[in-house]
């Protein structure tokens, strides 16, 4: 629980851009036109990121995508499409392994590639 209070205390104050902790790493993937683009393109995203680098499975929901034992290193991801700023749709993403920040890094960029360009 500790690390997810700080994790959910750092992507607050950073807003925007990227951050990592012990373990975590933290992207915005901005505004999307609708709750329903922003799932389908992070749905994709994680399912071509997983025929390519290997992956236990992939799981949405009504907001949020899930990945479990995303490779390298066994990170589970979380791709969040919630209302903010009174009715915006903005993505963010969460990666959390016990891997290293290069993987980690790779992951979150990589992902974040595959969600701009959602098939």
């Amino acid at each position: 629980m500790k690390k997810m209070t700080l994790t959910a205390g750092l992507f607050v104050a950073l807003g925007a851009t990227s951050a990592l902790a012990e373990g975590f790493t933290v992207q915005d993937l901005g505004v999307t036109a609708s709750r329903e683009a922003c799932m389908a393109a992070g749905e994709s995203a994680m399912r071509r990121y997983v025929d390519v680098n290997g992956g236990g499975s992939v799981d949405p929901t009504t907001w949020v995508v899930y990945g479990w034992d995303l490779q390298p290193g066994d990170q589970d991801v979380t791709i969040m499409c919630p209302v903010v700023n009174g009715g915006v749709i903005n993505g963010f993403m969460v990666v959390h392994g016990e891997t290293t920040d290069t993987d980690r890094i790779y992951t979150a960029d990589t992902l974040a590639r595959l969600f701009e360009n959602p098939k």
